[in-house]
């Protein structure tokens, strides 16, 4: 609107301008005919300019009628764009009713009760593989150094790692691994189409240093055929807001057709912690696939049936 005020104040200055100008040289032709010209040659330019000025001022005049009847509309249209948000945003949801009762359910205080979470240890699922992943522990002596590392080198499976899959969310109840970076691949308890996963961190304020530099924040959503799938599928990749809710739910980007009994959760960055990167709680959302073989212990290369 500001812009639209602006481009009708500039062109009614050029015109008003035109005007001036036009009026000096009348006043310039009357000096000239009383000192040195012809009456009649000067009464006829006088005419010609006098009609030029008066259509001018006439177009100026319907330029502005037109202004503000633009300028009228726009601040019409401009009044309405409030409902029409609202209206989009009703019939949005009305014809997404899971997604909204899944964005709801999120919001509530004790909604593992009320969603299904299919990354929950106890229900079955586990951690299969961390990768290159190294985990960040202070050791008390040289002895616990040198078992974490032998246990590192002998067995992929984190230990560590299954902490993301537990309720607990207690300060320092995390998973935590050296550096921003660092992968954990889950055996779900089924089979399941995916649609959306949460991440769970602390707030600042139960933070022993009063902030969460450590939370991830850059991450992304795999599923795998099986552990060592060199074509995953992406879900999507997605930031965390550590001044957001602690427990921040994300629908997947780009959903599948078949359902995984494996994904791949991969963090790229945290919010700025130069040692260490904690991850409180992963849950996996979304719908059992149904007819699915048997939950069953997976080696590096066997194959899981997709539905």
């Amino acid at each position: 609107m500001d812009y639209d005020d602006d481009e009708g104040c500039g062109i009614r200055n050029v015109f008003r301008s035109f005007v001036c100008v036009a009026l000096t040289l009348l006043l310039g032709l009357h000096v000239y005919s009383y000192l040195w010209g012809s009456q009649d040659t000067i009464e006829g330019d006088f005419g010609d300019i006098k009609y030029m000025v008066m259509q001018l001022t006439q177009g100026l005049s319907e330029m502005n009628r037109e202004h503000e009847r633009i300028r009228n509309e726009l601040e019409r249209m401009s009044s309405a764009l409030p409902a029409m948000t609202a209206a989009s945003g009703r019939v949005k949801d009305a014809l997404e009713p899971t997604r909204r009762h899944t964005r709801q359910l999120m919001d509530m205080g004790d909604y593992d009760r009320q969603i299904a979470d299919y990354a929950l240890e106890s229900a079955g699922a586990r951690i299969i593989d961390t990768g290159e992943t190294q985990e960040y522990a202070i050791y008390e002596s040289s002895v616990g150094w040198a078992l974490h590392a032998v246990s590192s080198l002998l067995c992929r499976e984190c230990p560590g790692a299954s902490a993301i899959l537990r309720p607990g969310t207690l300060p320092g109840e995390c998973w935590a691994f050296r550096g921003s970076r660092g992968e954990a691949t889950i055996r779900l308890v089924g089979s399941v189409h995916v649609t959306g996963i949460s991440v769970e961190h602390i707030p600042a304020h139960i933070s022993p240093t009063k902030e969460i530099s450590s939370a991830p924040r850059l991450f992304q959503l795999e599923g795998l055929s099986h552990r060592g799938d060199l074509h995953p599928h992406d879900f999507g990749s997605f930031e965390y807001d550590k001044d957001g809710k602690p427990i921040q739910y994300f629908e997947v980007q780009q959903p599948a057709a078949v359902g995984y009994h494996v994904v791949r959760f991969k963090v790229f960055s945290n919010w700025g912690h130069s040692m260490y990167t904690c991850v409180y709680r992963v849950r996996i959302h979304g719908e059992l696939a149904p007819g699915q073989a048997p939950q069953k212990t997976i080696t590096d290369e066997e194959t899981i049936p997709l539905h």
